[in-house]
């Protein structure tokens, strides 16, 4: 050990160190233990004169001090030796650290190494997943892509069909009117000849001058009937090419217009009288405005799901108004179809009132939204909502008086050509509605989509019919609407008239056949043969808004042949 190797090293330097200091010195002054084997050899040769050495005090002497620096020998050597145990103790507590750091260092290895590997798999599950969402979104978008190329397949054979349908029908009224012409060609050659051959008679008997021929009548415009039983012939002459609606039309329009201005005015002014917020009616008014959105948001074609969403418009917004409270209003003026005389009756809950004005801007827009769907049973829905809560005595001025007059303002104010209402679209756009339709294709459709909801709505309104019960818009206003659409001079028709018509027929032709009978097929007649035959075929140079009449007016005229294949109703 190197203690040991020490030890020696030590021993030796101090042997020849005393060795060399006394090798010049007294024998007085010379250890016996450190004398060279030639004195020792000496020494034993003269035994005799050495022993009395031993004897003398300098020899006594001499072994103390020789005993004494064996004991120093010896504490030096023992000293060495502990120093040597020590550092011994110290290098065996440094390998004992060093073996501890060195666990320590494998111990952090391992997990680092364990850490490494476990943030590995994560990665590799992470990518894994990654792959897999990536895969899907990649399936889906495929699906996707396919479904739409399905699509636009269907829509271009439905379109190719319909040109065909379109070109069939074009060739009809080609040979019909060149059979019709050569027909009266062949009718004016016979009565010339037979008034040639009358002359001639006549010159030659001298008779009287033949009687005079009876001028045909004149033709009737189409009559609204006041009861199903009872229902106006329908002329095949034009209709008057007057621009103006008659004058009556127009003051009951002014009218509505009047009452529509007094709803947006009042809705302003209720707001602001409860917006403070101590106001006690104030968060009603917001709960039950949010609650009536979201309800009409979510009509579906389930008849029970309809029934629930009658339900909680009924109890989240309705029978709040009547159970908060609040002020009472004069309901009079904002009446126009019915008459209250008594004061007390009249008086009506402003917060009600105000209700209903929101009901129909939500109804109106949920027609505008569902319109592009492409059966219109949800605008049955949402209209069979809206005749259950106007029908609701609950509801109702002193439980007789409807507030149907409220949404006839709306509908005056959005789609006057419901009632009749012309004009030119460059010059009156503010009288038919367009004020607030922006000069661009996408406003321009959603205008066109928005007049085909409110055609529809309001069509499912008036045939709507509950037992006991009058419908809330009679349907002779239906027959009303199609008719007063139909008597619109070729010149004053623009393609809402169209899209109207089209929302008012499409999906209620059923009904009303089942109320007026052969009156009806031949309105219907009209309205899907003569009317869009009134339009002119579009031309090269021809203004883009007469090439989108042509195209609202081929919807209306395709309507009997999906009639007949839909409902096998023929109305030829």
């Amino acid at each position: 050990m190197p203690a040991a190797s020490g030890a020696s090293s030590a021993t030796m330097n101090t042997r020849n160190s005393f060795s060399s200091s006394w090798l010049g010195s007294s024998p007085s002054r010379q250890s016996p233990v450190r004398q060279s084997p030639q004195r020792n050899a000496l020494r034993s040769s003269r035994g005799s004169l050495l022993s009395d050495s031993y004897e003398s005090p300098t020899r006594k002497l001499q072994l103390e001090f020789t005993n004494i620096l064996s004991h120093s020998d010896r504490e030096f050597h023992k000293k060495l030796d502990q120093d040597a145990a020590e550092r011994a103790r110290l290098h065996e507590e440094q390998l004992a650290r060093a073996a501890r750091e060195h666990q320590r260092v494998l111990e952090d290895a391992t997990r680092e190494m364990e850490r490494i590997k476990l943030e590995d798999e994560n990665e590799r599950l992470r990518k894994a997943a990654v792959q897999e969402t990536e895969l899907q979104r990649l399936k889906e978008q495929k699906m996707r892509e396919q479904a739409e190329a399905q699509q636009r397949q269907l829509e271009a054979k439905l379109r190719e069909e319909q040109v065909a349908r379109e070109a069939t029908e074009k060739q009809r009224r080609i040979q019909e009117a060149a059979e019709r012409a050569k027909a009266q060609k062949e009718q004016e050659e016979a009565a010339r000849r037979a008034k040639e051959e009358q002359e001639r008679r006549a010159r030659e008997a001298a008779a009287a001058p033949p009687p005079p021929v009876a001028k045909p009548p004149p033709a009737q415009a189409l009559a609204t009937p006041s009861a199903p039983a009872v229902a106006a012939p329908i002329p095949t002459s034009a209709p008057s090419t007057s621009l103006a609606p008659s004058a009556d039309i127009v003051e009951v329009h002014k009218k509505y217009l009047t009452l529509h201005r007094s709803m947006k005015q009042f809705r302003k002014q209720f707001l602001a009288a409860h917006k403070h917020p101590t106001d006690p009616l104030k968060n009603i008014i917001g709960e039950a405005r949010r609650n009536m959105n979201k309800r009409m948001g979510q009509i579906t074609v389930d008849i029970e799901d309809s029934k629930k969403t009658i339900k909680s418009i009924r109890a989240e917004c309705f029978d709040v108004a009547i159970s908060a409270g609040g002020p009472m209003i004069d309901v009079r003026p904002y009446l126009i179809s019915h008459q209250i005389t008594n004061d007390a009756d009249a008086q009506y809950p402003e917060l009600l009132l105000y209700l209903w004005i929101m009901f129909e801007k939500y109804l109106v827009k949920q027609w505008s939204h569902e319109a592009s769907k492409e059966d219109g049973r949800i605008i049955t829905q949402l209209s069979l909502i809206a005749a259950s809560l106007y029908l609701d005595t609950k509801y109702m001025s002193k439980g007789t008086v409807t507030m149907t007059d409220t949404l006839l303002a709306k509908l005056h104010r959005v789609c006057p050509m419901l009632f009749g209402i012309r004009g030119n679209t460059k010059t009156d756009r503010a009288g038919l509605g367009l004020d607030k339709v922006q000069p661009n294709e996408a406003d321009h459709n959603a205008y066109l989509q928005r007049m085909f909801g409110v055609g529809a709505g309001y069509a499912a309104l008036t045939h709507r019919k509950f037992a006991q019960k009058p419908p809330a818009i009679p349907i002779s206003e239906y027959w009303r609407a199609v008719v007063l659409i139909c008597n619109t001079p070729a010149e004053a028709l623009y393609p809402a008239h169209f899209m109207t018509l089209q929302g008012l027929l499409r999906d209620n032709v059923r009904k009303f056949l089942a109320t007026y009978g052969v009156a009806a097929k031949a309105v219907l007649r009209r309205a899907t043969f003569d009317l869009p035959n009134r339009v002119p075929e579009p031309r090269a140079g021809v203004k883009e808004e007469r090439q989108g009449l042509h195209a609202a007016a081929s919807l209306v005229r395709v309507l009997p042949d999906v009639w007949q294949a839909k409902d096998n109703i023929n109305i030829r």
